[in-house]
């Protein structure tokens, strides 16, 4: 790891805020504080409590969001960072977000005045840490415990991974199957402005190049598409659905993935969509309408377990794309960077979810296993403490036309990687049941 924290070496390139060219306000930096502090103490996600402002606030022009947003992304992307800097003073909100302008140049004295940061430029750089676990995360704003996970994870290339989950993250679209071909919704964005490419691999996956109003277009009213990571697709693809199968997912949420998997399956399959909760669950029969889908059945659960779900098995498919630290969304949702996380009760939940997933799936059958973590303890090495309670299981390799496109180790486990594939960070894993 010698490239990212050679002894005492200098860290030169200070971030940078990508704010548009006008005057910043204090009442913009106060507002942006009141969010970032809303976010962190009342531990939600940071694009919920920015979409439920903005609705709240309809006088708020488009240069006005556009700012909020970017000064909150900001300052919780780059926390850490932040601190170092401002050291050895008192850190607060309002000081973290001067200090972003500051490394933007864009602090003038009212600004200075109301955060309590001068304006003097920052004249050397940091001094980085020799060693390159509190340097990568000073750098990167990681905790050191999140620094020594993602360089076991990705050894030199901890550094890029990092760099990407600084960036904003693209918007992905999944076009539905009876909303039109992927090269029609393609032209009906680009009548209204919108710039999208296909993504690699992906038959029906649409990558969007600029800030778009998407949710708000007749396309997606009328179900043309849904909005969703490309790495979301990735793990229903590895699902390997096909006409006709019975297919559970036993952690939907809001039911993205079992969206795509009803396509998969077709008329004559049926996809049973579970999650302990409810009120996430109860968003699906909704976008299932929207979508044109009638395949689907929404079912709350307290477990995987649940007699009402027991009772249906066996199935051909059967999902389990577990909650996590979500440490593949930093980009999206960076406030989980500084989040209190029990790693240790998530992982005996990822463990007893496999287990019971097992239980679930028919003889020859398959179990697909997928978090949106980057850490080794809640991906590879779930899967194999699971190969050793269930010996008779077996790693199976993912269809060539999926591994050309992601990375996958020796034993068929696949990465995907923002830097790389720019999705968010997933891993998944395909497992198959013992025939007898």
């Amino acid at each position: 790891m010698n490239a990212i924290a050679p002894q005492n070496a200098p860290c030169s390139a200070l971030p940078t805020i990508d704010l548009p060219d006008c005057r910043i306000f204090p009442q913009q930096l106060t507002r942006a504080a009141a969010l970032i502090d809303q976010i962190r103490e009342q531990g939600q996600a940071s694009d919920r409590v920015l979409h439920q402002a903005f609705r709240a606030e309809r006088k708020l022009g488009k240069r006005d969001r556009l700012i909020l947003q970017t000064l909150v992304f900001f300052v919780l992307r780059h926390w850490r960072l932040l601190d170092t800097l401002l050291a050895p003073n008192p850190t607060s909100t309002l000081g973290r977000l001067g200090m972003a302008l500051k490394c933007a140049g864009r602090l003038d004295e009212r600004l200075s005045e109301l955060t309590g940061v001068d304006t003097a430029v920052i004249a050397s750089p940091l001094v980085m840490a020799a060693d390159p676990v509190p340097a990568l995360g000073m750098q990167f704003s990681l905790s050191d415990a999140d620094s020594r996970r993602l360089i076991e994870a990705f050894g030199d290339a901890a550094a890029a991974v990092a760099t990407a989950l600084l960036e904003r993250a693209p918007t992905d679209l999944r076009v539905n199957v009876g909303g039109g071909t992927r090269d029609e919704v393609l032209a009906d964005l680009a009548s209204t402005g919108i710039r999208g490419t296909p993504i690699p691999g992906l038959p029906l996956g649409i990558r969007i190049h600029d800030s778009a109003a998407l949710t708000g277009l007749p396309s997606y009213r009328a179900g043309a598409f849904e909005i969703q990571d490309a790495g979301s697709q990735w793990i229903t693809a590895a699902c390997q659905a096909a006409e006709g199968q019975h297919v559970l997912d036993l952690c939907a949420g809001a039911g993205g993935k079992s969206l795509g998997l009803a396509q998969a399956v077709g008329t004559r399959g049926r996809i049973l969509a579970c999650d302990v909760d409810a009120d996430r669950l109860a968003r699906l029969p909704e976008r299932s309408r929207r979508a044109g889908l009638n395949n689907i059945e929404c079912l709350p659960i307290v477990s995987g377990k649940d007699p009402a779900l027991t009772q249906r098995a066996p199935f051909d498919r059967v999902l389990v794309d577990a909650p996590c630290s979500g440490s593949g969304t930093f980009r999206r949702h960076p406030e989980l960077k500084q989040a209190d996380i029990d790693l240790a009760a998530l992982c005996t939940t990822q463990s007893r979810l496999l287990d019971e997933g097992a239980m679930l799936t028919r003889p020859g059958g398959l179990l697909v296993y997928a978090t949106c973590s980057l850490w080794r303890e809640e991906n590879e090495v779930q899967v194999m403490a699971f190969l050793a309670r269930h010996p008779n299981w077996r790693l199976t390799a993912l269809p060539e036309e999926i591994s050309r496109h992601v990375e996958t180790d020796p034993n068929g486990m696949a990465r995907l990687r923002p830097d790389r594939q720019g999705s968010d960070g997933f891993f998944f894993a395909v497992l198959a049941a013992p025939r007898d």
